[in-house]
């Protein structure tokens, strides 16, 4: 069977789409964990990124450091966490990865594009 074939059928089987494993909640499931983790990522990595920019000190330093964390392997992290105490507390793994992983984009987006506002614009707020 085919790959394309074989998702028609999963996708036009009734079990499918009801119950616990239904298409129904685990679409709600990965809602609730984007939300989550995005708030989570936001509350951790906006603060500090939005001060570093606005202060143009030790932002370049802190950018590279949570970079790093990007040549980390998403799947290595999770078996790792999978395997400490954290992994015995439902989907809160899952949830400490991704936020992990989430958080260096959004520093250093926010970082940057705190500094790269124009500088008439700031003037022209403070005045």
């Amino acid at each position: 069977m085919n790959t394309l074939s074989g998702t028609w059928s999963w996708l036009t089987t009734a079990t499918h789409w009801s119950g616990p494993d239904g298409i129904g909640n685990r679409l709600g499931e990965h809602l609730v964990h984007t939300v989550v983790c995005l708030l989570l990522s936001c509350r951790i990595a906006l603060p500090g990124a939005l001060v570093l920019g606005h202060l143009g000190k030790g932002g370049a330093l802190a950018v590279n450091i949570s970079n790093i964390g990007r040549a980390v392997p998403t799947f290595a992290v999770l078996v790792l966490l999978l395997l400490t105490p954290i992994g015995t507390y439902g989907q809160w793994s899952t949830i400490i990865a991704l936020v992990l992983f989430a958080v260096p984009p959004l520093l250093t987006n926010a970082y940057v594009g705190m500094r790269e506002v124009d500088r008439d614009v700031v003037r022209a707020a403070r005045g």
